[in-house]
């Protein structure tokens, strides 16, 4: 991802500056995160008749869809099987298409097939995982007629597999985030059951599993319909990226318990920060090997950030209620420069802290525009 973000806005910028001239000739490594302003060489107009387009746009907009897409271009689709490398195993994986009793046994993932096209005869259930159904589905899915629940647990902690393989899937599908896939991937191999294991993170890592689980579904033209439009999305919005004498800085927080966190770059909205062109004042070289942190209010005091953000988890409201609790009379959280300023905003659930899914170009658009408010996304 850390490769991806920084070709990304470099691509970014090439597409911005397409309009007044064109990119810099060779130009392949990544920029660095300084913020000076491009030289004249970058800026000045270009020596070819007004009419004519700029050379490089065509160029620089498919070097954009294909880093964007290169994980989703390694998946192989056939007449009867999808194959794509396994993120448990590390192997190139060929499924047949149109399992018939799937178990995908985390909630994120759930939710991802049925966007997919598909049905899972056996989830997942839970609180937690009823929770999203509801939220990424619009229904709980566990009550569906021919939906049977094989674990209320989505951590792979406490399965009983026997229980599980007793319903003889013919896929099951994890989560590499959680225990599951070490869990149940031996006693599946033994019965020669298949078994994914998935490393979801980010957009691209979207993408491919989309793209794998839409023709596994026999839905393939969902790609067209609904992740590629998703994708397009994203690039229209990184492309229309300002360049700045100075990247805006955030600090985006969450509460866990009574304790007081800040995300970092290996987080979901820490990762879209990044591809904007903001910097994390926490994780500013995203290096950081934990998604969050702990941080005091004296040490968010020391960074000033220009922005904050509180990325929730729970009912709307309650985290920010939390917060007020915590830090709401305290004269430094006051004394804040973005708060002073207005700039504190809360970031959506569905969006920052859930997989986006189909709704990761809304997420984009959403923090870009309140990072560069004179931009319209």
């Amino acid at each position: 991802m850390k490769k991806f973000t920084a070709l990304l806005l470099l691509l970014a910028m090439a597409l911005s500056l397409a309009a007044c001239g064109p990119a810099a000739p060779g130009e392949t490594t990544p920029p660095s995160t300084s913020t000076t302003p491009p030289s004249s060489a970058q800026t000045e107009a270009p020596t070819e008749s007004p009419t004519e387009p700029p050379a490089t746009e065509p160029e620089v907009d498919n070097q954009v869809v294909e880093y964007y897409m290169s994980k989703a271009n390694e998946v192989t689709v056939t007449d009867t099987q999808v194959l794509f490398t396994d993120d448990g195993s590390g192997q190139e994986l060929a499924i047949d298409k149109e399992p018939k009793n799937v178990a995908v046994l985390y909630g994120s993932l759930v939710a991802l097939w049925y966007e997919a096209g598909g049905t899972v005869p056996l989830a997942v259930g839970g609180k937690s995982a009823v929770t999203l159904y509801e939220e990424q589905i619009g229904r709980d899915i566990t009550q569906d007629e021919g939906v049977k629940v094989v674990t209320e647990k989505s951590s792979g902690t406490g399965w009983d597999v026997e229980a599980i393989l007793a319903e003889e899937p013919d896929l099951i599908v994890c989560s590499m985030g959680m225990k599951g896939y070490a869990t149940i991937s031996g006693p599946a191999a033994a019965l020669d059951i298949p078994v994914i294991g998935i490393d979801y993170d980010g957009v691209q890592d979207y993408l491919k599993w989309f793209k794998v689980f839409c023709n596994l579904t026999g839905n393939a033209q969902l790609w067209d319909e609904v992740a590629e439009k998703t994708a397009n999305g994203i690039i229209d919005i990184v492309s229309k990226v300002p360049q700045v004498e100075q990247a805006p800085t955030a600090v985006i927080l969450t509460v866990n318990s009574d304790t007081l966190k800040a995300y970092t770059g290996e987080s979901q909205p820490g990762t879209i920060l990044h591809e904007l062109g903001g910097v994390n004042l926490v994780d500013p070289d995203n290096t950081a090997q934990s998604d969050s942190v702990e941080i005091s209010l004296e040490d968010l005091y020391a960074l000033d950030p220009d922005y904050l953000f509180l990325s929730w988890y729970d009912e709307p409201g309650q985290m920010y209620n939390q917060l007020m609790d915590m830090v709401g009379d305290n004269p430094v959280w006051l004394d804040l420069r973005a708060v002073k300023e207005d700039h504190f905003y809360q970031l959506d659930k569905n969006l920052f802290h859930n997989k986006a899914n189909h709704m990761y170009d809304e997420a984009y658009r959403v923090l870009a525009a309140y990072i560069y408010p004179d931009t319209e996304f």
